[in-house]
C-alpha cells in the first residue's frame, strides 16, 4: 500500500493507495472584470477549450484571463478540485459554493460552458477527487480514489466513458511513497505520468507499468503536450522547469523567472493547445508568470495571488 496525504513545501503528498448519479445541470451568468482582489487556494488551470483563455480553479470558484484582463464567474462559485480542462469544456470534483443546493462533495462533474452549468456524472455527494488528470482530446479521465466509495477501493483508476465504468491501473514498477500531481497525454488515452519525490514516473499503459523518465529527484507537476512533457524538478534545491521528449527522452532546461526558488517552487503547469510555445505556471505562493516564447521571457500576471 502507498500512503499520500500533504507533505513538506514542494507540495508532495501520500493517499492511501490501494455510482454514477443524475444529469441534472445548474446555470450561472457569465464573468465579471475584476480587480484588486486576491486569489487564493488556487486548485489547477488551463485553457479551456480551443480558445486563448486561460481559466484558473479557486476556492471561490472559476476565474479567468483573456484580453489582458482578469474575470470572475458570478454565481456557481464552487471548490473545484481536480480541474481538468478538455477540448470542449472541464471535468472537475470538488465542494459546492457556500449555500447552494447541491450535494457536498461534488463527485465527478464536468461543464462544456465555462462552468454556465454543469453536468453530474458519477459519486455525486459521495466522493472528491482531488487527483485528476483527463486527456484534453481522448476525454480519457485518471483518479486516484483516497478512500473506498460505493463502487471503487482506494487506488489510481481510469474511465473512458465520463464514468459510467472504471478500470484500476496495476501501478506496477511504482515505487514512491509520496506524490505532486497526476497528468494524462492529450490525444494517448493510455499514456499517464506522476509527479513524485523520486521523480517523474511515466506510463503508457494506463498505469499498469510505470517507468522513471527523469532524474531521481523531487518533481512537483507536469503537463504532457503531444510530443513531449514539462515538469518542474529540485536539482538539490536547484528548481528547474524542463522539457523531455517523449520519444527520445531529451531533455531541455527553459529558463525560469528568478523568484521561483525551492522554498517557491511550481505548482502547476498549462501550454496552450493552440500555441504550445505560451505556457503559464502557479508557484506555491501564487505567483503567476507566462511565457509566450517557451521560456525565452516571462511576464508576472498575478503577485502573490493579487490582481491589480
Amino acid at each position: 500500500m502507498i500512503n499520500f496525504k500533504w507533505i513538506a513545501l514542494v507540495t508532495l503528498i501520500s493517499v492511501i493507495l490501494a455510482a454514477c448519479s443524475g444529469n441534472e445541470t445548474q446555470s450561472t451568468k457569465t464573468y465579471e472584470v475584476v480587480k484588486d482582489v486576491k486569489i487564493e487556494h488556487i486548485h489547477g488551470l488551463g485553457y479551456v477549450g480551443n480558445k486563448n483563455e486561460l481559466y484558473l480553479a479557486t476556492h471561490d470558484g472559476l476565474v479567468r484571463y483573456s484580453d489582458n484582463k482578469w474575470y470572475a464567474i458570478t454565481k456557481n462559485n464552487h471548490d473545484y478540485m481536480g480541474f481538468q480542462v478538455v477540448d470542449k469544456g472541464f471535468y472537475s470534483s470538488g465542494h459546492p459554493e457556500h449555500g447552494s443546493d447541491l450535494k457536498n462533495p461534488l463527485g465527478l462533474v464536468k461543464s462544456t460552458d465555462e462552468g454556465e452549468s454543469i453536468k453530474k456524472l458519477a459519486f455525486y455527494g459521495e466522493t472528491d477527487f482531488h487527483y485528476l488528470a483527463t486527456g484534453f482530446i481522448s476525454h480519457t479521465i485518471y483518479a486516484i480514489n483516497e478512500a473506498p466509495n460505493s463502487l471503487l477501493d482506494s487506488g489510481l483508476y481510469y474511465t473512458d466513458d465520463e464514468g459510467k465504468t472504471w478500470t484500476q491501473s496495476k501501478m506496477q514498477g511504482f515505487s514512491a511513497s509520496s506524490i505532486g500531481n497526476i497528468a494524462a497525454h492529450p490525444t494517448e488515452s493510455n499514456m499517464i505520468g506522476i509527479s513524485t519525490d523520486k521523480g517523474l514516473y511515466l506510463s503508457d499503459n494506463n498505469g499498469d507499468q510505470f517507468k522513471v523518465v527523469s532524474q531521481a529527484v523531487p518533481v512537483t507537476t507536469l503537463e504532457f503536450q503531444e510530443d513531449s512533457m514539462l515538469y518542474f524538478a529540485m536539482n538539490d534545491n536547484s528548481p528547474e522547469l524542463y522539457k523531455q521528449d517523449l520519444v527520445a527522452q531529451n531533455m531541455t532546461k527553459l529558463s525560469i523567472p528568478n523568484q521561483i526558488t525551492s522554498q517557491n517552487p511550481i505548482m502547476f503547469i498549462a501550454s496552450n493547445p493552440k500555441n504550445r510555445d505560451e505556457i503559464t505556471v502557479i508557484t506555491h505562493k501564487n505567483d503567476i508568470y507566462q511565457t509566450q516564447d517557451n521560456g525565452g521571457t516571462w511576464k508576472v500576471l498575478i503577485k502573490d495571488g493579487k490582481v491589480q
